[in-house]
């Protein structure tokens, strides 16, 4: 009787000996204790929701972007959409999350609400997009539809577009705006070449915010046509001025902006609004000056406060 209760002991000590063993060898898991995420996504309006991917990409190897779907009611995206996106962020092995929401970083999206599941190793984030209307949809097409004039497809999301014209690959003239889905370049193609077009949308809320340029198919001009083009000139540029300032409305109905335009043999800049600026202009690392009551670009000249330009109208250090 003894033995037996000897050997049952003996058997208990054992069990809690292996249970004890156990524990200590159980995995200490290390705190992810924030999280950085890279959201891109290329909505446009018009598609199919459920059709449309996402690329998450983790900022660090301690966890992995999963499964996500999008919270919109409705089959495809309209311009008053904002996209809601639910993602699921895995832990890998011998990490857990233990984030806070000031810890959780989002570029290209902006944090609604998280929570943790699945004992802290899964962190299930609910993310908003931008804003449909901020955002432009792609160019599809852009062609010719005469010997100077050119057309493109509509964006959605635009209020205006930028056109650049090429000869023998190299810029011709200055960006365009145009809010027209069409344009004509015989004021620019009057010399002989090979020539080619490329343009953008700009958003209608947020001009800062543009699409990505769309290249023509290539026409060659020869000197004959080129010669007949300028003979038949275009028609004269006019001066504008309202309550944000003066700007200046090309002969096609277009005005530069961001940029310099040569008009009547006097250079002057256009800012991002298409306005003439006026003083210090900082272009390309270089600064200029353009005198604040008509917005001419000073050359071979002391400005005002006691600074030399050059010939190029370049300050001269």
């Amino acid at each position: 009787m003894r033995v037996k209760k000897i050997a049952a002991a003996l058997i208990c000590a054992a069990l809690v000996s292996g249970m004890t063993g156990m524990t200590a060898l159980a995995v200490v898991e290390s705190k992810i204790s924030s999280v950085t995420l890279v959201v891109e996504a290329d909505l446009e309006v018009g598609q199919n929701i459920q059709d449309q991917e996402i690329e998450f990409t983790p900022k660090s190897d301690k966890y992995t972007a999963g499964e996500y779907e999008f919270l919109n009611t409705g089959f495809t995206w309209s311009e008053e959409d904002i996209p809601t996106v639910k993602v699921s962020i895995y832990a890998e092995d011998g990490y857990k999350f233990a984030v806070s929401k000031d810890k959780i970083t989002l570029k290209g999206a902006t944090l609604v609400n998280y929570g943790r599941e699945d004992e802290s190793h899964t962190l299930v984030l609910t993310m908003q997009l931008p804003p449909l209307a901020e955002q432009t949809s792609a160019i599809e097409q852009a062609g010719w539809t005469s010997t100077t004039g050119v057309s493109w497809s509509q964006s959605a999301g635009a209020g205006s577009y930028e056109v650049k014209l090429y000869r023998d690959g190299k810029t011709v003239g200055t960006t365009k705006t145009t809010e027209s889905t069409s344009y004509d370049f015989s004021a620019a193609m009057t010399k002989a070449g090979t020539y080619f077009y490329r343009v953008r949308p700009v958003n209608r809320l947020k001009p800062e915010n543009k699409g990505e340029w769309v290249e023509s198919p290539s026409r060659y001009i020869d000197s004959d046509t080129a010669a007949a083009i300028y003979q038949k000139g275009s028609s004269a540029g006019e001066w504008k001025q309202d309550e944000a300032g003066w700007w200046y409305r090309n002969g096609d109905g277009t005005y530069t902006v961001s940029n310099w335009q040569q008009i009547d043999g006097a250079w002057y800049f256009f800012n991002e609004q298409g306005y003439m600026a006026t003083g210090w202009i900082d272009w390309n690392g270089t600064r200029y000056y353009c005198d604040p009551a008509s917005g001419k670009m000073l050359a071979n000249a002391v400005t005002p406060d006691g600074h030399t330009v050059g010939a190029d109208g370049a300050l001269m250090q």
